[in-house]
């Protein structure tokens, strides 16, 4: 027969129970953190559009970031512009609650034919985006491509694996609204 010390020095069913739970979980979470950490945290997507205008035309809506606010699907949200008000070093700046603080800079401008900026959300969070406009029969083919990189943030890495389908039709939609705008109003 176990005598009272025997039985209460060894755990209780129920805190056994608990303490292989707990240990389940510790483990899942190490599993799920180490592969975070395996996976890259960088991502990119490309969309283009054929726009019925010439590249000049189509470049001067790129080139100034206060246009941007008139055709690209980012939040609505209060920006402030920076540096000078067209090509290079051109910047918006916010501080949102919901898109966190960031940065949109023109870091280079060709025109009528390459515009390259640089996105920079809460400190961590970077993009590079580049617009390359050639002309084509019936106006200028714009092709939009980003990139970013979300550093070694272990569960970042598992949004970077879902970014190209994310951020794909994002870019799809700014090229349509880009087109439409175009179309529908004279150059700025």
């Amino acid at each position: 027969m176990n005598t009272e010390a025997e039985r209460s020095s060894g755990p209780t069913p129920l805190l056994g129970a608990a303490w292989k739970i707990l240990t389940a979980l510790s483990a899942f979470l190490v599993l799920v953190l180490g592969v975070g950490l395996a996976l890259p945290g960088t991502w990119s997507a490309e969309r283009d559009v054929v726009v019925a205008a010439p590249p000049d035309s189509v470049f001067r809506w790129l080139d100034a970031p206060e246009l941007w606010q008139r055709w690209n699907p980012w939040p609505d949200v209060a920006v402030t512009a920076t540096g000078p008000p067209r090509g290079e070093g051109a910047s918006m700046i916010w501080d949102d609650p919901y898109a966190g603080a960031g940065r949109f800079t023109i870091v280079e401008s060709r025109a009528p034919s390459r515009l390259v900026y640089r996105v920079e959300v809460e400190g961590s969070i970077r993009t590079r985006g580049v617009l390359d406009l050639r002309a084509v029969t019936g106006g200028t083919e714009v092709r939009w491509s980003e990139e970013g990189d979300f550093g070694w943030n272990p569960l970042m890495g598992y949004a970077a694996l879902t970014m190209h389908r994310v951020q794909g039709p994002e870019l799809e939609r700014g090229l349509g609204r880009l087109k439409s705008a175009l179309e529908s109003a004279p150059p700025p």
